[in-house]
Formats: structure tokens, C-alpha cells, sequence
């Protein structure tokens, strides 16, 4: 930070236009935290299935199974959620009519429409209707192929998507937002996996999603105090520091998603048998909870700083060294 803005930041007082928020309310509601939790749990677990079938086709066929049953359910309920939270059907596909790479909702809806119909159609390769007919397993395959790498962009893209817009809790470190969505929807996604393997006691291959799952969450930890921290060095965080949003948005992100489904993973590796099971078990559901917990507290945060311009404000100051690099 240079001295003139450093001269230009003790210059601003806190003024705003008499108190006026300078903002429209953001409506999104639950529908729409509802579909970047369960789409991305579904993309990231398409996408860990995908990459691990590629290294164990064979250890990992129920996995994948399962995986694309996810990726079918997500894509689904996903769309519906996203649909009805635009009012009109008919916004969905007149979306589909120009292609702007520079728009993340634009992007998105292609990204998301790539990553539902490779879904489908990777699910339906692997019904009993099938049979033999080696030619649609095959194509069953690609799609699976498509579906694993657009599922990865279903899990991150929503954090370009948030940071896009004028509300300061979200714009204030697009970057840091963006690894705090991939660690917990990778999070999310391995323990949905996990759970489906342990359900099938299949608990050798439940233990090597739940480390991934511990790990993406021990990023997701790391990405979440990134992004804490910035919202603290950008004014944004402070007028909305004890409110209600801000206050559940640390404890489903730090203890629901972070702690918790650690000790639940540290507990099985350390007790085994039917209580490490348990163990794992309560630690993958912990994961899940909390990332849905955290997707909707980060809305209703956003929310709350609108309400306060202040926040607008501080974050329009001019800083050296931004999150998004102006």
C-alpha cells in the first residue's frame, strides 16, 4: 500500500449517503445455497470417482456407481432449485442462447447443462437395461469422462459467480472464496462417497475418501480464515461482526465443517472397529451439514452487509495489493 492510499484510506471517515444502503437486497434464499451445495457436492463427487476409476477401475466400481447416482440426483434437484428461484422457466433456457465466457452465471449454465446431461447419461449406461450392449457402456464411459470434469467446474464455479457481484462480503477476496467453495465441496463430495461405501460395508474404500475429505476440509479450514482475514483488512467485516449471520457463518464453516469432521476421522483412525466406524460416519455427515449450513450463512452474511453501507463503502476505498489484483 502507498502512502497516498494510505493518506486516501484515514481520508474516509465512515460516511455514507446519510445512511441510506447503496445496494439493491440480494433475494437469494435458501433455493439458491440449496443448489450450490448440492450440485457441488454432486460435481465433486463425480469428478474424485472419475479420477479414481482412472487409477483403480476395478476397487472403485461401486464408488462410481454410486457417484453417478449422485451426479443424476444433484444435477436434478439442482436444476429445479435454480429454475424455481428464477421466477420464470423460461430465463433457464434463454440463457442457453449466447455463450458469454466473460459472465460466470452464462458460463455456469453451460458448464452445469454439459455436467447434467453427461450425468444422465452416464447413470443410465449403468442400469441393467444396458445388458451387454458394449457400445453404450462405452459411451457410458465418456460421458462419465465429461461428467467428472464439468462436475468440477459445477463445485467451483459458484464462488466466481458470488465474488461477480457488488455485495462486499462476497467481492471482497474472490480468490480466497474460490478455494474456500473447492475445499468444501471436495469435502463435501468425498464424504458423500465415503458414507456410500461404509453403507455398503465396503470400509476399505471408505477410508481413502474419508482422507480426502479431512484433507480438503483442513483446506477449506485454511481458505475460510483467508477469507476472513481479508474481510477484516478491507472494513467489510466489522459492522456486521456480531450479528447473527456472521456469528452462524463461523460456526457451521470453522466448527460444523472444520472441526468436527475432523475429530470424527481422528476418532475412527484411533479406535477402529464398530466405534471408528461410527466415528467416520458422524464425521462424513458432520461434512455434509456443515457445508450446507455454510453455503446459506455466507448469502445471509452478504445479506447483512448490504444492510450496513459501510461495508460498501470501506471496500470501495482504494488498497494496494487487492484480492482481485486492482
Amino acid at each position: 500500500m502507498t502512502r497516498q492510499d494510505r493518506h486516501t484510506l484515514r481520508d474516509w471517515r465512515g460516511e455514507t449517503y446519510y445512511g441510506q444502503q447503496a445496494l439493491k437486497y440480494p433475494h437469494w434464499d435458501w433455493k439458491v445455497s440449496g443448489y450450490i451445495a448440492v450440485a457441488g457436492t454432486a460435481g465433486a463427487a463425480q469428478a474424485l470417482a472419475t479420477l479414481g476409476s482412472l487409477r483403480d477401475p476395478e476397487g472403485l466400481r461401486a464408488a462410481r456407481r454410486g457417484a453417478r447416482l449422485m451426479a443424476l440426483a444433484g444435477s436434478t434437484a439442482g436444476a429445479a432449485m435454480l429454475i424455481a428461484d428464477l421466477k420464470t422457466p423460461q430465463r433457464f433456457h434463454n440463457m442457453l442462447r449466447i455463450l458469454r465466457p466473460t459472465s460466470p452465471m452464462s458460463f455456469g449454465t453451460y458448464i452445469f447443462g454439459a455436467f447434467g446431461g453427461a450425468s444422465l447419461f452416464s447413470a443410465f449406461a449403468e442400469g441393467p437395461a444396458v445388458g451387454r450392449r458394449h457400445l453404450l457402456r462405452w459411451l457410458g464411459k465418456a460421458a462419465q469422462l465429461v461428467s467428472g470434469f464439468s462436475g468440477a467446474g459445477v463445485a467451483t464455479y459458484t464462488a466466481a459467480l458470488v465474488s461477480a457481484t457488488s455485495n462486499p462480503y462476497w467481492a471482497a477476496a474472490p480468490r480466497s472464496l474460490g478455494g474456500q467453495f473447492a475445499g468444501v465441496a471436495v469435502a463435501m463430495g468425498a464424504a458423500a462417497l465415503a458414507l456410500w461405501e461404509r453403507l455398503g460395508g465396503r470400509d476399505a474404500t471408505a477410508r481413502r475418501f474419508e482422507k480426502v475429505a479431512a484433507i480438503a476440509t483442513l483446506a477449506h479450514v485454511g481458505a475460510s480464515t483467508a477469507v476472513n482475514k481479508r474481510l477484516k483488512e478491507c472494513g467489510v467485516s466489522q459492522p456486521i461482526e456480531h450479528s447473527k449471520p456472521q456469528r452462524r457463518l463461523k460456526a457451521s464453516s470453522l466448527i460444523i465443517a472444520g472441526a468436527a469432521p475432523l475429530v470424527g476421522y481422528a476418532l475412527s483412525a484411533a479406535l477402529g472397529g464398530r466405534a471408528g466406524r461410527n466415528a467416520a460416519m458422524a464425521g462424513s455427515c458432520a461434512a455434509l451439514a456443515g457445508g450446507m449450513l455454510m453455503r446459506h450463512g455466507l448469502l445471509e452474511a452478504g445479506k447483512a452487509a448490504r444492510e450496513q453501507p459501510e461495508s460498501g463503502f470501506a471496500l470501495a476505498q482504494p488498497m494496494k495489493g487487492d484480492d482481485d489484483g486492482h
